[in-house]
C-alpha cells in the first residue's frame, strides 16, 4: 500500500523553486492539492502553487495578466514581486500574496457576478493575449494518462477536438472579453480591503463572457443545486435573458474541460480516481443527469 502523503510528488518541487526564488519555505503547510499542490509558506507571508512544468506559458500570462489587473485596481490577487514562474524538473511553481480566511463571511453568488461583470467590461491589456482554449489542456491530459484505458484516451481526444471545432463556429458569433477561465466561488478570497478578490487565473483569455458562466450554469445541473442558484446569478450579473442558446453547448465543452485536473490528480489521489471514472463515464453514455462530485 502507497503510505506517501498526495502531495509528495510536489515537496521537492516546493523546496528548490523557493531557494532559486530566494523564498524560505520552512514549515510550509499544505492548503490543497487537486491540479496543482498549493502550500502555504509562513515566513513568506505567502502562497505558493505547485502543477505540472507543461502549463509554462500559460501561467507566463497568469501571473503577467493577474499583476497587471491589481495594477488596474481590479481586485485581483497579487503574484510576489520575484521573478516567476520558476521551472524545477518536471514542476513550475508561482508565488502569491496570502490571505488568511478564519474569519472570512462566507461568499455568495452575487460577488462572483459583480466581480465578472466588472471584468468582462475591463480594457484589454496591450501586451499579447491569448484566446481562451475551450477544453484546456484536457486533449494533451489523456494522452500522457496512465490512468485512463486506450479507449478512454481515443474518445476523449477526439471528443476535444469536436467541441474545439464546434467552439470556433460558436464565438464567430458571439462578443468576446477578457475571461477569467475558471470561475467559481472557490476562486473568491476575502480581503481586508478591497472586499473580495479573484484569484486562480491559470485559464485566463480573450473569449465569450458566457463561457465564465459555465461554472455556475453546470451546479444545478451536476452537482445538486437548486435552480435558482442559475438565476440569482444571471439577475446579479446583469444577463437579459434567462435562456441563451450558447449555454448549452458551452456547458459540454465546460464538461469536458472538468476532467484536465481530475485527470493529473488521478496518478497520485484515489479520489480525483474515483470521480474522473464517474465523470468520464457520465459523458461517454451522454448520462446528463449523472451527479458529480467537487474535491
Amino acid at each position: 500500500m502507497n503510505t506517501q502523503p498526495v502531495d509528495a510528488p510536489y515537496r521537492t518541487a516546493l523546496s528548490d523553486a523557493c531557494r532559486q526564488a530566494g523564498l524560505d519555505c520552512r514549515g510550509a503547510r499544505l492548503l490543497r492539492v487537486h491540479a496543482n499542490a498549493i502550500y502555504h509558506l509562513p515566513r513568506e507571508n505567502a502562497v505558493a502553487r505547485i502543477r505540472n512544468a507543461s502549463a509554462l506559458e500559460r501561467m507566463r500570462v497568469a501571473v503577467r495578466t493577474a499583476g497587471w489587473l491589481a495594477d488596474q485596481g481590479f481586485p485581483a490577487l497579487r503574484p510576489l514581486d520575484v521573478a516567476q514562474p520558476l521551472v524545477t524538473g518536471a514542476h513550475l511553481a508561482t508565488f502569491w500574496e496570502y490571505l488568511p480566511q478564519t474569519n472570512a463571511s462566507p461568499t455568495d453568488i452575487t460577488h462572483l457576478a459583480d466581480l465578472l461583470r466588472t471584468l468582462h467590461r475591463h480594457p484589454l491589456p496591450s501586451f499579447p493575449f491569448p484566446p481562451i482554449r475551450p477544453v484546456g489542456s484536457t486533449a494533451a491530459d489523456a494522452s500522457a494518462s496512465t490512468v485512463l484505458s486506450k479507449g478512454e484516451r481515443d474518445w476523449l481526444i477526439t471528443r476535444c477536438t469536436e467541441l474545439e471545432e464546434s467552439f470556433a463556429q460558436l464565438t464567430a458569433t458571439l462578443p468576446t472579453a477578457l475571461v477569467h477561465g475558471d470561475a467559481h466561488t472557490n476562486n473568491l478570497l476575502a480581503h481586508p480591503h478591497k472586499g473580495w478578490v479573484l484569484i486562480d487565473w491559470d485559464s485566463v483569455g480573450i473569449g465569450p463572457p458566457q463561457y465564465d458562466f459555465m461554472p455556475i450554469y453546470l451546479r444545478p445541473r451536476r452537482f445538486g443545486h437548486p435552480p435558482s442558484l442559475w438565476k440569482e446569478f444571471s439577475r446579479a450579473y446583469g444577463i437579459d435573458r434567462d435562456e441563451d442558446p450558447s449555454l448549452a453547448q458551452l456547458a459540454e465543452i465546460r464538461e469536458v474541460r472538468s476532467l484536465s485536473a481530475f485527470i493529473r490528480g488521478a496518478e497520485h489521489n484515489p479520489a480525483a480516481r474515483a470521480e474522473l471514472a464517474n465523470r468520464l463515464s457520465s459523458l461517454v453514455t451522454r448520462d446528463h443527469a449523472r451527479r458529480w462530485h467537487p474535491l
